[in-house]
């Protein structure tokens, strides 16, 4: 029996996701550099972005990745298929989608990782749900400790001065970026290569730790349920607590940049993105009708988010290149917000005529060729 809250829990994850995305469609190496003169809505955002933004929808897209595992590897077995060598096909398609993705489109690809720490999890995911859970926090502790780490370093020491709006080197990142296609290309490629090789130093041991975490959670029948009152008051508290740190450290001026202290907010987000799932939950049990609006992207996810990558690519970086030059989060904001909403009409209208995205079906046809 298909559980919606998990349709509409990764609808809103991969129309959240475009909201961490947007500052670097338009330039993937400086992403957003704010006018130098400071602009109250910049700050409002910053806000905004840091309680309920900065690593939450990655965070829940992992979840809901270690829960689609389970999916599948229950949905194998009951076809008497042999679960562990679908799901490494699967991965490995999911990579090679990631590769191309990351390369040509945007650099900012997360289905590279996420293919990588699926093929690691597939032997530990078949563990028993006490084993899975220990592993979970084995792992998350890990890439926090790890996180909090280099972020601390980089408290230590200062990096060098910002990049400034319309700054010598400022037009010189921007010429070259816009310059060709072949220019974004090798600079794309450069920052997948970076995104794998820190990847160790942290954000690989936390992926991982979540993905666990989501097979944990629905073993454990947590997405038909959600919390008990008690945990859900605990969890909140962590939440909260976390944010407030993460609030003091942004806007205390220490001389570190937006992206280091996003480092820290992927600890923060574990707590807040299970508040957001426990929300979901109880709502979509009670039959909300907002929420079911979600349900369509969710079923789509795939598509939307390459979609999403390749229309921001040709609005951004080709059709007004100059926009980049002025605009500020709220111009980013607003065009996240109005592509979110087109998307979910888009996701609706597409269903009513198909049961599965173009990438969803064409990956499932890549991995299950010579399988059956």
């Amino acid at each position: 029996m298909r559980i919606h809250s998990l349709d509409v829990l990764r609808g809103i994850a991969i129309l959240g996701i475009l909201f961490m995305n947007i500052y670097f469609h338009s330039h993937i190496l400086l992403g957003y550099v704010p006018p130098l003169s400071p602009v109250l809505s910049d700050k409002i955002i910053n806000v905004f972005n840091t309680i309920f933004v900065d690593g939450r929808f990655r965070t829940l897209f992992c979840i809901l990745f270690g829960v689609g595992m389970v999916i599948q590897i229950n949905s194998y077995k009951k076809k008497n298929l042999d679960a562990k060598s679908l799901l490494k096909s699967r991965f490995t398609w999911l990579l090679i989608f990631g590769l191309i993705h990351g390369i040509f489109i945007f650099g900012g690809d997360i289905l590279l990782l996420y293919s990588i720490c699926g093929l690691f999890v597939i032997n530990k995911i078949l563990n028993p749900t006490r084993t899975i859970y220990k592993l979970a926090i084995r792992y998350l502790l890990i890439g926090a400790v790890l996180n909090l780490f280099i972020f601390i370093l980089f408290l230590i020491f200062p990096q060098e001065e910002s990049i400034l709006c319309n700054s010598s080197l400022y037009l010189e990142y921007y010429n070259d970026w816009f310059s060709s296609y072949f220019m974004q290309v090798l600079s794309q490629a450069f920052v997948v290569l970076i995104i794998l090789f820190f990847s160790v130093f942290g954000l690989l041991w936390e992926v991982i730790g979540l993905m666990l975490l989501g097979a944990y959670l629905y073993k454990t029948r947590f997405f038909k349920t959600g919390f008990n009152s008690i945990n859900f008051k605990r969890v909140l508290f962590l939440a909260l607590f976390l944010i407030l740190i993460d609030l003091f450290l942004r806007f205390n001026n220490f001389n570190v940049d937006n992206e280091i202290y996003s480092i820290f907010s992927t600890i923060p987000a574990i707590f807040v993105v299970l508040i957001y799932a426990h929300i979901v939950i109880k709502l979509v049990n009670k039959r909300n009708k907002i929420l079911n609006l979600f349900k369509a992207p969710g079923k789509l996810a795939f598509s939307l988010y390459i979609f999403q990558s390749i229309f921001m690519a040709i609005f951004l970086r080709w059709v007004f290149p100059e926009f980049y030059k002025t605009a500020t989060m709220l111009d980013y904001f607003l065009i996240a917000i109005a592509f979110s909403i087109f998307q979910v009409f888009i996701s609706h209208l597409y269903l009513k005529y198909f049961n599965q995205g173009p990438l969803e079906y064409l990956w499932r046809k890549a991995y299950l060729k010579n399988k059956r």
